[in-house]
């Protein structure tokens, strides 16, 4: 966001030492088209995935995603903007406190999420590469509400695994020499309708309950608020806020009950085994799921 409006001379206040977040990354195309980052910062693109539930059934979906090298655009962006770091920062309305200095102007909360939340445990491994076209992702009859993940890159191949408890007993097993590895903590929330203030990323609860965190909803309120900023009008964003709050609601509630009903999932996989879904907005929206049917 920053970057985008970098005519007006921002700051961004980050408590981390290095920027650079380091994360699975796998977001639709219409997502990084509204980003509106270069290519330059894609990993691979996919067109399919294998869902397999303990390694007994598989089902097969046919989209259009990306890996987005998030670390790499970071680095990028951190040159291209005025960073203040590591610093912690009070914000009282359009005041920021960094320390003894304070600041003043439109503030947007980037932070991470601070409300209730269910959250999960999360570990990823960067390995030596594999020949691969597919990302494969592993259900568990033990991890209920978790999964696992192989998504091969050029470079090398993401492993990993989350869990409301331990996720490396569900690490898929690869041979190949760990190159890097990293983890943390991601919630799963029922967000709020209309926030206080001006906020984007994880902040917003506007996470994902599967697939792509919150880089959807960064993609999604960018533009909005961008042209709110600019304009001082912030309507558009706030009634886009809405409709993304309405739809992560949704899915938080699905993934509940998939979560009381995680025991029949070896029924439904058996009946569906070998058939293919084809996704397209509803890699984003996973509420609109439910009307497509394997075939």
């Amino acid at each position: 966001m920053a970057y985008k409006l970098r005519d007006l001379n921002p700051i961004v206040f980050d408590r981390r030492r290095n920027a650079g977040k380091k994360c699975t990354g796998i977001i639709s195309y219409e997502t990084f088209l509204k980003l509106g980052v270069s290519k330059e910062f894609v990993d691979r693109f996919f067109n399919l995935i294998e869902i397999k539930y303990d390694n007994k059934y598989s089902v097969y979906v046919n989209t259009n995603i990306l890996r987005l090298n998030r670390e790499k655009l970071e680095l990028w962006l951190d040159n291209e903007v005025k960073t203040k770091r590591p610093v912690n920062v009070i914000v009282k309305e359009n005041l920021i406190i960094a320390g003894n200095e304070k600041f003043s102007g439109t503030v947007v909360d980037c932070s991470g999420w601070k409300g209730k939340a269910k959250w999960l445990k999360a570990i990823e491994y960067l390995v030596e590469p594999i020949n691969e076209e597919k990302i494969t992702v592993y259900l568990d009859r033990r991890n209920v509400g978790g999964f696992s993940w192989i998504v091969p890159l050029p470079y090398g191949t993401l492993i990993g695994s989350i869990s409301y408890n331990d996720p490396r007993p569900f690490l898929p097993n690869i041979e190949k020499r760990v190159l890097d590895m990293h983890g943390g903590s991601i919630p799963r929330v029922l967000p709020d309708f209309k926030p206080k203030t001006l906020k984007l990323g994880d902040s917003t609860g506007l996470i994902k309950t599967f697939t792509g965190g919150g880089i959807f909803s960064i993609a999604s309120l960018l533009s909005p608020l961008v042209r709110g900023i600019y304009n001082n009008d912030f309507n558009e964003y706030y009634d886009t806020y809405n409709k993304l709050a309405k739809e992560i609601r949704r899915q938080y509630y699905i993934t509940n009950v998939l979560e009381y009903t995680w025991r029949f999932l070896p029924l439904i996989f058996k009946i569906y085994n070998g058939k293919t879904i084809r996704v397209s907005e509803e890699f984003d929206m996973h509420s609109f799921l439910i009307r497509r049917i394997p075939h």
